[in-house]
């Protein structure tokens, strides 16, 4: 097995910006190829990274100078794309969803087997350190059985630069965020989600889905909710000493600025200039060099702008039977008989980095994927059982689940 794996990028959007200076970092991993259909991505990719830059993700592929392909195409592109890297027996991490349907997750499934690749599914916040420290906890007893889960998360994703062709294959949130809490909250359950009970909102007409409320049954009784809220008024960050998801200090005037900056562009020719601002960010316009979009606000001393915290997605609480648990700005808040007490998590890979490193253990020291194609295509059932949900407005019975690993 080679010491160092070739990584392939299927994709130089704006994921790029934010996935390669992550991946980069790790000694194990070499980025040698790419593939995007803009001569100026290949180009600057080139010239950053001296490997190859190809037209198509067939071509990529096809590389003899990669061993792994990270798919970070189109939501409608990953299920195709995993397929054809299968087929050339390349290792797969494809970003979240997984895919659009269960048929083509089961496609992917089933290339993966047959051609005895790795398949790994991300990007998503199960891979945290806080999220693993509760599931350590869970496992360790300390404060028994699981009894309820919660979680909450507010913030202006609605109100970002994206397109509507953009959020249209993801139905909004539901499918492009939905994946990061349902993950976090079948991982702190145990895995085994028996049904779904959902709403969504729609609550801008111009806009698919920005928000849902979901009720979560497991197969042990256990109930969940997972509450998304993505029209930018309310700043979940505001309960959370203003962390926000990447683990930075977010400014509490972050939703309204995005709200305001949404409504200029309001009107006839707003799907033209939330492309225009969406080409800025890409890879090409944007290079790796110049890391992703800056943190932190203008008045605080340079030692607050670049500290990191935890990374935080939302509110959550995990409720068992001798005590309640939640993240804190740097590690897990335990409240239990003997009242409150933290504990504090350290340095650790984190983000792609740990999504990376999950893949590389499974290559070359034969270590199990935990967020395989089977644990993804059971987060995708639930996140589409919300969407059933709602259209149906009944519960969804559930049939591809798996359980968390041990």
């Amino acid at each position: 097995m080679p010491d160092v794996l070739k990584m392939g990028f299927a994709g130089l959007g704006e994921a790029a910006t934010r996935v390669l200076p992550e991946i980069v970092q790790l000694p194990y991993i070499k980025v040698t190829a790419a593939a995007d259909a803009r001569a100026s991505a290949r180009e600057k990719f080139r010239e950053e990274f001296g490997g190859y830059a190809y037209e198509s993700v067939e071509e990529l592929c096809q590389s003899p100078h990669v061993d792994a392909v990270y798919i970070a195409t189109p939501h409608e592109f990953h299920a195709r794309h995993t397929i054809i890297a299968a087929e050339n027996r390349k290792h797969v991490i494809v970003e979240k969803p997984m895919a659009l349907s269960i048929e083509e997750c089961e496609r992917m499934n089933a290339a993966a087997e047959k051609y005895g690749v790795k398949l790994l599914c991300g990007h998503t916040h199960s891979f945290d350190p806080p999220i693993r420290k509760m599931r350590e906890i869970i496992q360790g007893g300390e404060l028994g059985r699981v009894c309820m889960i919660h979680m909450w998360n507010f913030n202006d994703f609605m109100v970002r630069p994206y397109t509507n062709r953009d959020l249209e294959a993801s139905r909004g949130v539901v499918l492009n965020q939905g994946p990061h809490q349902i993950d976090i909250v079948r991982l702190l359950g145990g895995g085994m989600v028996r049904s779904v009970r959902a709403m969504t909102g729609t609550w801008d007409p111009s806009r698919p889905e920005g928000a849902h409320v979901c009720y979560l049954e497991f197969e042990d009784g256990v109930p969940a909710t997972v509450i998304y809220n993505g029209y930018g008024f309310f700043d979940v960050a505001e309960l959370f000493w203003w962390v926000g998801e990447g683990g930075y200090l977010r400014h509490p005037e972050t939703n309204a600025h995005a709200r305001k900056s949404f409504k200029k562009i309001a009107g006839p020719g707003r799907e033209e200039k939330l492309e225009e601002l969406k080409d800025k960010m890409r890879y090409g316009a944007r290079s790796v060099s110049e890391g992703p979009v800056a943190h932190g606000w203008p008045g605080l001393d340079e030692e607050q702008q670049d500290r990191k915290h935890q990374k935080f997605f939302g509110l959550i609480v995990v409720s068992c039977e001798r005590g309640d648990m939640r993240q804190s700005p740097d590690g897990i808040l335990i409240y239990g008989e003997e009242g409150k007490k933290e504990v504090p998590i350290g340095k650790a890979v984190v983000g792609r980095q740990a999504e990376v490193a999950e893949l590389y253990e499974a290559v070359t020291n034969g270590r199990p994927i935990f967020h395989d194609g089977r644990w993804g295509e059971a987060t995708l059932e639930v996140c589409l059982g919300i969407l059933q949900s709602a259209a149906e407005r009944r519960e969804i019975m559930m049939s591809h689940q798996v359980p968390a690993w041990e």
